[in-house]
């Protein structure tokens, strides 16, 4: 095989590899964007962001707004549940400057991206870390195939 037909193979199987890729990665423009919110005030009790579906499909995404009191500004955990298995866990805490919103002090974790694909269902939970700080208002971004 000569030299200048070897490169030219090698340039399509190198171009198919990448754009395979390419191909996995991207989004084929059929899924039904969403965005729920939700707000708590309690540590003890979780509260749904996205109660249980069916269906396939991603969570893109979860931004919180954490609310001070006394001082203190609360941590939000989020509760993923997908395809009816284990309570997955991640706690969020303040990231971005806190912006004083008529006297009251609140901060924001900033958009979190997550790619959590679930196949069957998916439920969103909220609740506070612990006792302190105010009530965390959380929002998730996630799409239906």
């Amino acid at each position: 095989m000569n030299s200048k037909l070897r490169n030219t193979l090698m340039a399509v199987v190198m171009s198919s590899l990448c754009m395979a890729q390419v191909a996995m990665a991207a989004d084929d423009g059929q899924t039904q964007p969403k965005q729920n919110e939700n707000a708590t005030n309690s540590s003890v009790t979780p509260v749904d962001v996205i109660a249980s579906t069916n269906g396939t499909g991603n969570i893109k995404g979860v931004s919180c707004i954490l609310t001070q009191s006394s001082g203190n500004y609360p941590g939000a955990r989020v509760k993923f549940t997908i395809d009816g298995g284990a309570v997955q866990t991640v706690d969020l805490n303040q990231y971005q400057t806190p912006a004083d919103d008529g006297g009251t002090m609140k901060a924001n974790t900033g958009w979190v991206p997550f790619n959590l694909r679930f196949n069957s269902s998916i439920r969103v939970q909220i609740q506070k870390t612990s006792s302190s700080g105010g009530a965390i208002d959380c929002a998730v971004s996630w799409a239906l195939d």
